[in-house]
């Protein structure tokens, strides 16, 4: 399936995925060039550079069933990052495995898999995504965040 017909499956609905809300924060500097986080911690300092949005309603551990198990087998991840007023999206591989974190959601350009990935070699990090949208994260708006998940069997 080509990865354009992946992400409309996705924004549709017809694919596994799940939607929730975290928000921006000023100290939002969304500078990595290797991943990209989404935390359910409250306040985030400038050090955290891959973090792009906090307050999450969840984790990735405690993303919907069928999205957690489709992150255990072979697929492509989209991840939907939108404010209303600019939105960008993130597409990855499955890690093949079960994330368990119930603080983060991790999206990583390398293969590295850890309890918080959600997808691996993806085509951006926090640094890549639009940067007017990280100027509206950095305002501490609302953040409607989609997961989905594409099989590729």
């Amino acid at each position: 399936m080509p990865v354009e017909e992946c992400v409309e499956r996705v924004a549709r609905g017809e694919a596994p995925r799940d939607v929730f809300t975290a928000r921006g924060h000023p100290n939002v500097t969304a500078r990595n060039q290797k991943s990209l986080e989404i935390t359910k911690d409250p306040y985030l300092t400038k050090r955290g550079n891959c973090i792009v949005a906090c307050c999450s309603e969840k984790a990735a551990g405690e993303l919907a069933g069928d999205v957690l198990g489709a992150l255990a087998r072979g697929g492509v991840v989209v991840l939907i990052l939108d404010t209303g007023n600019r939105w960008d999206y993130v597409i990855g591989e499955t890690p093949i495995a079960t994330p368990t974190s119930k603080w983060r959601i991790v999206v990583r350009k390398s293969g590295y898999v850890d309890d918080s990935t959600v997808a691996i070699h993806a085509n951006k990090a926090a640094s890549d995504l639009d940067r007017e949208l990280v100027a509206e994260l950095k305002r501490g708006v609302p953040l409607r965040i989609i997961v989905g998940v594409c099989s590729t069997i």
